[in-house]
C-alpha cells in the first residue's frame, strides 16, 4: 500500500489508521501534511463504485467525493477528506442544498445510463423491479409465512404503483440509494453526496427513501426537502404529478433498496452480523404498501 502511495506521490505524516472494515468495502484513513486522504477498499460486490466515483468527479467535482488517485484493477479509491457529515454537526440546514445538488446530478447523468451499466450497476429500472418482486419472495428473507403471504397478495398493488411511476415517463437515471445525512458532508462552503457504493440504475425518485426517513432525525420541514430535491426535475413533469412520484416512491423504493441488501448479503455471506436489517426494512415496505 506504502508502494501505491507513494506511486501518486502521497507521502503518509503518521500511522495509516481502519476507520470501518465492513464485508463490502473497507476504509482507512492516511494522514497527510496537506489534511487527510481516505483509501477504500471495495469488495467485488460494489468494485464498480471506483469507476462511478472517477466518472462523476469528472463531471460533478463540486459536489461528489475529490478523488486523489484510484486503482481499478485493485478497486481502491483515494479521496480527500470531505469534511463533516451532517448527521455529526446537526447543520441539517445544508440537507436541502445536498438534494438540490444531487437531483441537478441526476438529471445530467440520463445521458451515462448505459455507462454505468457496463460498469457494472445493478439495472433496477421499473419494468426489472416489477418482473422482480413476486421471485423475491420465494425466500423468507428472515420473515414469517404470514408476512410473506401478505407481501405476495400485494404485488397486484406494488406492480399498480409501478405503473403509475411508469407513466410519469422520468427517464431512468443513476440512484444513489443510500442518501441519509451520515452520506452529505460539509467542508466550509462544499457540501457534498459520498459513498456511492449502493447505486443503481433505476427510477430517480427512489433516492428520496433515506431523506425522507431522516426527517424525524433531522427535525426539519419536509417542505423544504421536496421543494429542493423536485426544483432540478420540474422541466420533465408538473409539480403536482412529481409530488406524487415522491409519495409513490417510498412503497415503491423500498423493494429495490431491500433487494440490494439481498444481493450484497448474499455476496459477502454477512447475514450472520446483519441478517435483522433486511427484514426489517420488508416489514417497512409491508407497511408502507398496505398503507398505499
Amino acid at each position: 500500500m506504502h508502494d501505491w502511495l507513494a506511486s501518486h506521490d502521497v507521502e503518509p505524516s503518521g500511522p495509516i489508521t481502519t476507520i470501518h472494515e465492513r464485508p463490502w468495502s473497507t476504509v482507512l484513513r492516511v494522514p497527510t501534511g496537506d489534511g487527510d486522504l481516505f483509501l477504500k477498499q471495495e469488495q467485488p460486490v460494489q468494485e464498480y463504485e471506483v469507476a462511478l466515483t472517477v466518472a462523476l468527479a469528472s463531471r460533478w467535482a463540486d459536489r461528489v467525493p475529490e478523488v486523489v488517485a484510484a486503482d481499478f484493477e485493485r478497486s481502491w479509491l483515494l479521496t480527500r477528506d470531505g469534511g463533516v457529515r451532517i448527521a455529526d454537526s446537526g447543520a441539517f440546514e445544508a440537507y436541502p442544498r445536498a438534494l438540490e445538488l444531487y437531483s441537478e446530478l441526476q438529471g445530467g447523468e440520463i445521458p451515462h445510463v448505459g455507462e454505468f451499466l457496463e460498469m457494472g450497476l445493478r439495472d433496477l429500472r421499473l419494468p426489472v423491479v416489477a418482473e422482480l418482486y413476486e421471485p423475491f419472495f420465494e425466500r423468507d428473507h428472515g420473515l414469517e409465512p404470514a408476512e410473506v403471504a401478505r407481501l405476495r397478495a400485494l404485488a397486484p398493488r406494488f406492480l399498480a404503483l409501478c405503473a403509475e411511476l411508469e407513466a410519469l415517463g422520468l427517464p431512468a437515471s443513476i440512484q444513489h440509494d443510500d442518501l441519509h445525512q451520515w452520506n452529505v458532508f460539509v467542508r466550509g462552503d462544499r457540501v457534498a453526496i459520498y459513498d456511492w457504493g449502493d447505486s443503481s440504475v433505476g427510477f430517480p425518485l427512489w433516492s428520496w427513501l433515506k431523506p425522507f426517513f431522516a426527517l424525524d432525525d433531522a427535525g426539519m420541514d419536509p417542505e423544504a426537502l421536496r421543494k429542493a430535491y423536485l426544483a432540478a426535475w420540474r422541466s420533465f413533469a408538473p409539480d403536482r404529478d412529481l409530488r406524487r412520484a415522491l409519495e409513490v416512491a417510498v412503497p415503491t423504493g423500498l423493494f429495490p433498496y431491500a433487494a440490494q441488501i439481498r444481493r450484497q448479503y448474499d455476496a459477502t455471506q454477512a447475514h450472520s452480523d446483519y441478517g435483522t436489517y433486511l427484514p426489517q426494512r420488508l416489514r417497512q415496505l409491508l407497511a408502507a404498501l398496505e398503507a398505499a
